[in-house]
């Protein structure tokens, strides 16, 4: 296998991979806009725990933001594989120049 066969597939596999785990992040989207709004239109009663409700308001808008945050970023790692270039294969599999200025 030559080194540019080795490195379509191996750019195609972590296209997939990180695909993949887009689409598993982007399953728990629904749970947690649906937690966010919840508790963002919670009625504070004069019976219920503000602090706790405040906290659970900034729970869910952290995690929220964090997990845009990690889809964006599968997604953007997929296309940049899946794409492919010289920058993705040097990334790979280093030319024999570069690998044994690297080596101590």
């Amino acid at each position: 296998m030559s080194r540019e066969n080795a490195i379509g597939l191996a750019t195609r596999v972590l296209a997939v991979l990180f695909t993949v785990c887009m689409l598993w992040e982007l399953s728990y989207l629904p749970e947690y806009v649906q937690s966010f709004l919840h508790y963002g239109e919670y009625e504070i009663g004069r019976s219920t725990n503000v602090e706790y409700v405040e906290y659970l308001r900034h729970h869910y808008l952290i995690a929220l933001g964090f997990l845009v945050a990690r889809i964006v970023g599968f997604a953007l790692a997929s296309v940049w594989f899946f794409k492919g270039g010289p920058e993705v294969g040097e990334l790979l599999l280093p030319s024999a120049s570069e690998a044994n200025v690297m080596e101590p």
